[in-house]
């Protein structure tokens, strides 16, 4: 392996560590995480941040120095009070979920930048003799950092960034030019920022094994266990949202006909593999948005959004209906099944998911007693013939 090769190899490697990859199913979840653990913490993180560079103002004006070579830092106290104020209201006021990224951008680089300032001076005053109290200056920035970095934790790359920019220069300074009490005290800054780096990535660890937790229960809630389909639970609040939406959806219940005969006579573990594939096949006729849930038994239900007309929903019916249709093998047999449908159309039908479910199973039984030959004037009824 190359030089160039290797180096890239590292930089991945830290990218990886400063950055990690949070799973895709619960990236929104962090990101509300994250966004909630700021709105209660900076504020106490930046009044931390204010009252270091108070400390260095007071230390630096009772050494006697120019105001004129200090004053300057009174800008960030005035930035940290600012930033307190905009998060107390923050914190008071609802937020759009969309502004989440941009906020959580915009903390990680302000705490990056006042730490990495605060760290420099630091070190810089410490490296000139700015202070008969060498050690002071140093030491009150690195419980600042500490304290920043253990409630920055949920934004990795902050918190480990604020440990680096915090302690190291400092560390460094003390290291290489203090007396020996100042070596070993810098020694033991680098030591405590390692053990601080465990910690945060640690907890960002258990964070998001606790969202992957939290995620697959809802999973598990919301899902049926058979099928994979969503359950009664999740396709009754996706018809709730569609209402609450207010725009023109369908619904369709589909029954199996001929589901009972095929349990006695073949089995319930051949009659569940006829439900995982007659799932599997309504799944693969689903369009985006369609919502496909197993209410329990052999009956199905089908949430068509942004239907556009009765007809729409009708051909879109059919579309399910026809995914059925092929032969289904299963243990060597040709299952002898057939599939009725009912559906209803938002505004049309009804406009509660009461109504809704009502006109559809009314339709759903008018398909079972009417041979499918016959149907043509059914308008909300179909069926397939085993």
């Amino acid at each position: 392996m190359g030089l160039k090769q290797r180096k890239i190899g590292w930089w991945r490697a830290l990218h990886r560590f400063l950055f990690p990859a949070v799973p895709e199913s619960i990236v929104g979840a962090m990101q509300r995480a994250q966004f909630e653990s700021v709105r209660s913490q900076v504020p106490m993180l930046l009044a931390v941040a204010a009252l270091n560079t108070c400390i260095l103002m007071a230390v630096c004006a009772h050494e006697g120095m120019d105001f004129t070579n200090y004053g300057w830092l009174s800008l960030l106290i005035v930035y940290c009070v600012f930033r307190i104020g905009f998060w107390i209201r923050r914190s008071k006021t609802p937020y759009d979920p969309a502004d989440i990224p941009r906020l959580l951008k915009m903390t990680i680089v302000a705490a990056l930048a006042m730490i990495s300032v605060l760290g420099m001076v630091s070190a810089l005053t410490f490296a000139a003799g700015t202070f008969d109290s060498l050690l002071l200056v140093p030491m009150s920035l690195g419980f600042g950092t500490v304290s920043i970095a253990h409630c920055l934790y949920t934004l990795r790359s902050a918190a480990i960034g604020t440990l680096i920019m915090g302690l190291l220069p400092s560390s460094i300074a003390m290291l290489l030019i203090g007396p020996f009490e100042a070596q070993m005290l810098g020694l033991a800054m680098l030591s405590v920022g390692v053990l601080m780096v465990r910690f945060v990535a640690a907890q960002y660890n258990q964070l998001v094994a606790s969202l992957l937790l939290a995620d697959e229960n809802r999973r598990l809630a919301l899902t049926d266990p058979l099928t994979g389909l969503a359950n009664r639970r999740a396709a009754m609040a996706a018809l709730d949202e569609a209402v609450d939406e207010a725009t023109t959806f369908g619904i369709a219940l589909i029954d199996l006909d001929g589901f009972k005969q095929i349990n006695d006579q073949f089995g319930h573990p051949v009659g569940d593999g006829l439900l995982c594939a007659i799932a599997e096949r309504l799944r693969g006729a689903a369009r985006k948005g369609d919502v496909v849930g197993r209410l329990g038994g052999d009956e199905f239900i089908v949430l068509f959004r942004n239907v556009t007309s009765e007809t729409d929903c009708a051909a879109r019916s059919n579309a399910y209906l026809a995914a059925l249709a092929p032969p289904l093998i299963l243990a060597g047999v040709r299952m002898p099944f057939g599939a009725s449908l009912g559906f209803a159309v938002h505004g049309v039908d009804g406009a509660e998911v009461e109504a809704l479910l009502h006109s559809a199973d009314q339709a759903l039984y008018a398909a079972k007693r009417i041979p499918a030959a016959t149907q043509a004037g059914q308008a909300r009824s179909v069926r397939l013939a085993a």
